[in-house]
């Protein structure tokens, strides 16, 4: 079925029609994403959230809102999943937001299928000549995704969920395995540097 069948996908805001030229209020202000915010495995670093002002309140379509699917128009495509702890985010135009019917589509099978190299490798045949890299925020509508059963999304989301947590880990314990054997090794050549030195002032 076409992805266009199975949810909303909009366009993110063009911020410069909605900027304050000075000052806002405080509740005009909001946190954006921008292409650094999303990580390459698929999801948000806050660190690079930027701040936005706004001369009016922005309508809620524009702000993530929890399921939704918000994926990058410029290489690499990548796609993050929101949850409660990502709601209320500003989402400018080099963004599509997904919104699923979820008693069809599961956002969490959404979020793993969008990121396979089959379905980026779709995506690249759609590749704007006007802005190269680019993909036509469109194409989503038009792409063409397996769908599976309901349980059999919930199989492979839970699956992808645990897959990347246990990964996560690895990587955490690969840092701290890093900074351990550092230590380590710094540790040992001040040793020697200070028994060569112990020698020396014996030898003299």
């Amino acid at each position: 079925m076409k992805l266009g069948e199975l949810a909303t996908i909009k366009t993110g805001l063009v911020v410069a029609r909605k900027q304050a030229r000075k000052t806002c209020d405080e509740a005009a202000r909001y946190k954006q994403l921008n292409l650094r915010c999303i990580h390459p495995e698929g999801y948000i670093e806050a660190a690079y959230l930027e701040e936005f002002c706004a001369k009016e309140i922005l309508k809620a379509g524009y702000l993530t809102q929890s399921g939704d699917i918000v994926v990058r128009l410029t290489a690499p495509y990548t796609a993050v999943l929101i949850d409660e702890a990502w709601e209320g985010i500003l989402v400018p135009s080099h963004f599509v937001i997904i919104r699923s019917d979820r008693n069809r589509l599961q956002p969490e099978y959404l979020y793993w299928l969008l990121n396979t190299g089959r379905i980026r490798e779709k995506l690249q045949q759609n590749i704007s000549s006007i802005m190269i890299g680019t993909v036509k925020p469109r194409s989503y509508a038009h792409l063409e995704i397996e769908l599976p059963g309901m349980k059999q999304q919930q199989r492979i989301a839970r699956f992808h969920f645990l897959a990347k947590r246990e990964l996560d880990l690895l990587e955490q314990l690969k840092e701290q395995k890093r900074l351990y054997y550092d230590a380590a090794i710094d540790r040992i050549h001040r040793e020697t540097g200070e028994k060569d030195y112990e020698d020396d002032k014996e030898r003299y």
